[in-house]
Order: C-alpha cells, then structure tokens, then sequence
C-alpha cells in the first residue's frame, strides 16, 4: 500500500526533497496513518514535518484527542500545535473553512511548503455524492483534487478499509469520532447508508468515483461552462484548434482578412498536400449544419489559412528558420457571438 501512495504522490508531484509539511493530525485512523507514512519517508524526501491539531470543542471529550496527538507527536518527534475554535451553533461548513484558515496560518508562520490532509477514497465518494444528492454544477463533480495550490491529499488513492486495516494489523491505535456516527449530519449518511448500498452493486465503486472526478478535472472546465443552448437546441460540438501559429514573414499582413464561407471554398488542410472542400471538412469533423455557416474564414490573398476553430491550413508552417510568429486565437463558436479574440505577431 505504501508503493502505491508514493507513485500517486509521484504522479502529482505532490512532495519535493527538503521540502516542510504541516500535517493536519485530528487523531483519526486517516490523519495517523498519513503521519506515520511521511515519518516513514521522511529521510527519503528529507522532509521536515510538524502536526497540527483542531479541538472543535464540540464533544465533552474532544480533549482526549488533543491529548493523544500531542503524545503521538512527542514520541515521534513531531513538533506539534494545538488550536481551538469555538462555534455557537455547529456547521460542517463553517468548521471546514476555520480549520483551513489555521492552517494556512500555520503554514504561512512555520514557512511549510506543503499542508497535507487525509482525505481518503471514501471521503472522494462521499464528495462527490453529497454534491449530485444537492444538484451541482460541472465543478460539484470533480471531488477532492489531489492537490489544490499548496495543500496535498497523500492517501486519497486508499480507502479507509485499507487504512484502518493496516493500523489495526501494525498494532496502531487511534481515535475514535463518534460524531461520525450520527447520522443528523448529510455527509454520514451518505457514509453509512448509500455507500455501502453502492457498493454491494460493485465493490470497486469508491475507486470509480475518483476516476470519474479525475476525467473531469482533466477536462476543459471553463469550455464547457461557456457553452450555451439556445431554445431550440444544444450545440453537441467543441473546438478544437482555438489557436494557431503561422511563419508571419511568410504571410502578407495587409492581404490577411476574415470572412463568412462562399460556396465552393477550398483549403490546404495542415498535414495535406492537396485542396479540400470546406464542406467535405464540415462532414469529417462532424460540425453541426446549423453553425457552419457563422465559422470565420481567415483568408491571406485569396487562400484560405485557417477554418477558426476547426483546421488550419498548411501554409506558413513555422519551421526552425522561422523568425517571427503569428498567434490567432479563436474562442466562441456560438450563435451571434462569433469573433476572432485575439491576433498577435
């Protein structure tokens, strides 16, 4: 298991050599098992770690964690810092954003590279179902990035089985949050209910979810935010060259122009070596009829360089003697809102 969280860490390039991680140590199987993973690599990546524990003051109890994280941290050499937060009426929410704030406060005055938390599978899955159970956007369905700007999830490949699998077969104890129990909270009943459900269809849902989420956040979000319907239909249809790079020296700069598509137009595709129906293009790249018609034609004299959007031509290749460069960029395709945004040389 500890194999397969260095190559997820290695995959995201989450921890570089010397480099300080402030861990956020509740005391729970997740939060621990993360320390003990970094103490384990700690001469690998020679990482300075420290640990931070937030008392919620919510249970009577709570301090009992507190006490075992700081003894945890002092046996294995960790320095530690403890901070309370105190909210008159509970909120998941609102405690989420305090924590975050101490500790990128922490962070900030400790100079840590690196805030690593211990977000597991299940925690992914429980994201991403609470978000679908509230109705979402596109960005509700992308889960719990492995990493978000300075902050690093280690153990979000492993499920919380895994985890506590492990410290129970290490002889490793841990705490307990019966909070996690109560099933008044959204986020447990997810846990305790609908997962389990879930995953007596298929076992492997957890690790399915994360890779869902991962095929979005490997998406162009922004693209598909920006795309639009009109009352009649959705455009099933994306762009695919919104920039383009021509030899400039090897263009006439007042002859260059754009226009709408004429009857008969041929071009050069890039890659080709002879002319093509624009048509014939439309039909290959599978371009809706009911656009094709607003796509601009960037033309150079009376030859066609570029169907913004979707081909350019193979005029004007840069080459290794290029000196000067063009850049166009095309950005909507959209009923009325057809423009060409941006043409540098």
């Amino acid at each position: 298991m500890f194999q397969k969280i260095k190559r997820f860490i290695d995959k995201y390039g989450m921890i570089k050599k010397n480099e300080k991680i402030l861990v956020c140590l509740s005391g729970g199987p997740d939060s621990l098992f993360l320390a003990h993973f970094l103490l384990k690599y700690k001469k690998l990546y020679a990482l300075k770690i420290y640990a931070c524990h937030i008392d919620h003051c919510y249970r009577d109890s709570s301090y009992r964690d507190a006490d075992f994280c700081r003894d945890f941290c002092r046996i294995a050499g960790i320095p530690f810092y403890c901070r309370k937060i105190h909210l008159d009426k509970f909120s998941e929410e609102k405690a989420r954003k305090l924590r975050y704030e101490i500790f990128s406060d922490l962070a900030r005055k400790l100079r840590c590279d690196k805030i690593a938390t211990g977000h597991t599978l299940d925690d992914n899955a429980e994201t991403v179902i609470m978000w679908l159970i509230r109705g979402c956007g596109i960005k509700g369905l992308l889960g719990i990035p492995p990493v978000r700007g300075n902050i690093i999830r280690p153990v979000l490949c492993v499920s919380k089985n895994e985890i506590t699998n492990y410290l129970r077969e290490k002889e490793i104890s841990f705490c307990v949050d019966e909070t996690n129990l109560r099933e008044d909270f959204t986020r447990n009943k997810i846990r305790h209910r609908i997962i389990p459900e879930m995953c007596s269809i298929n076992p492997k849902v957890r690790e399915h979810l994360f890779s869902f989420s991962e095929l979005w956040r490997n998406c162009d979000i922004d693209t598909f935010n920006k795309i639009k319907y009109n009352k009649k239909k959705i455009f099933n249809f994306i762009l695919k060259e919104k920039t383009v790079y021509f030899d400039a020296d090897k263009l006439d700069a007042a002859s260059l122009s754009v226009r709408r598509i004429k009857s008969g137009d041929r071009m050069v595709p890039f890659g080709m070596s002879e002319k093509k129906k624009i048509q014939d293009i439309f039909v290959d790249d599978k371009v809706p009829r009911n656009i094709r018609h607003l796509i601009p034609v960037v033309v150079c004299g009376k030859k066609i360089i570029w169907l913004a959007g979707i081909r350019r031509s193979s005029d004007a290749k840069i080459t290794g003697k290029t000196k000067n460069v063009l850049r166009m960029r095309y950005d909507r395709i959209l009923p009325g809102s057809a423009n060409l945004s941006e043409c540098s040389g």
